[in-house]
């Protein structure tokens, strides 16, 4: 068939259908670097939080609670004084779900597991394994039908997010003075990462402004406002993701260190 549009002579121009098999392609770069990368990291941070939510959990916290682990934060047993509890019981049992939930049903995050746990695909141009094709991709239906929950999942990350403010404010008090020490820096970082996380999100854009039909008069402006300045920061979603999860790991493993006494956290009294 004479190619009457000229597509073939179009730089970049891939045939169709795709070879079929697993990581069977035409593409010639190192394609499979970013999903083997994103599958360890995932897995890391699984196995890791499981690890020390299960087995690790005595050092969350030092100086009576003062500073304590973004893992375990808010630690709502000790915050509401909840003490008839089972003794294997932590409050990372009772609010993980809410930022796992967050996190999973996260649009990149979708985009991110259904490419380095489900190959499917791999990658962009990649084939998928043969029992992916066999069963074949039906969007959000079945068990992803939860992804649809992702709005919702957003409120709740909202008051964890401003619950970590206040873990930030609680750390620079020091028995009746205020000042700030490193674990201070390390909650405040934490607590910026995870804000530009959620502003940046899609769900987000649509709370504070997508969902109106102009944004002039009363209080749509500052909808409108608040809708462009996430949606600046929605095309780094991705860094914001990654950058706010790895915070959260090495947050947990300063606090960890610092409460079996392997490091120190100095402290400045200002007031």
């Amino acid at each position: 068939m004479p190619d009457r549009f000229g597509v073939a002579a179009l730089r970049g121009y891939q045939r169709l259908p795709l070879i079929k098999g697993f990581g069977k392609t035409q593409r010639i770069d190192n394609w499979w670097n970013q999903p083997i990368i994103m599958a360890a990291a995932l897995g890391f941070a699984l196995l890791y939080t499981f690890i020390r939510v299960v087995l690790l959990d005595g050092s969350i916290h030092y100086e009576n609670h003062r500073v304590t682990s973004p893992i375990f934060s808010p630690d709502i047993l000790h915050m509401f004084h909840i003490t008839n509890h089972p003794g294997w019981m932590n409050s990372a049992m009772l609010i993980l779900w809410i930022p796992f939930g967050f996190r999973g049903t996260c649009y990149y995050m979708r985009k991110v597991y259904h490419r380095s746990f489900f190959q499917n695909p791999s990658a962009c141009l990649v084939s998928k394994p043969h029992i992916s094709h066999g069963i074949g991709y039906s969007g959000e239906k079945g068990i992803f039908i939860f992804n649809n929950i992702h709005r919702y999942m957003l409120y709740l990350a909202i008051i964890i997010l401003s619950m970590k403010y206040y873990d930030v404010v609680h750390t620079m008090q020091f028995d009746g003075s205020w000042g700030f020490s490193v674990g201070t820096l390390v909650l405040a970082i934490e607590s910026f990462l995870l804000t530009m996380y959620v502003i940046s999100c899609h769900a987000f854009r649509h709370l504070v402004g997508g969902a109106l039909n102009q944004w002039r008069g009363r209080g749509s402006n500052i909808g409108g406002s608040l809708f462009r300045f996430s949606s600046k920061h929605n095309v780094n979603h991705n860094l914001w993701f990654w950058t706010s999860l790895t915070m959260v790991f090495l947050g947990d493993m300063f606090v960890l260190s610092v409460a079996e006494g392997l490091i120190s956290d100095p402290s400045f009294i200002i007031w």
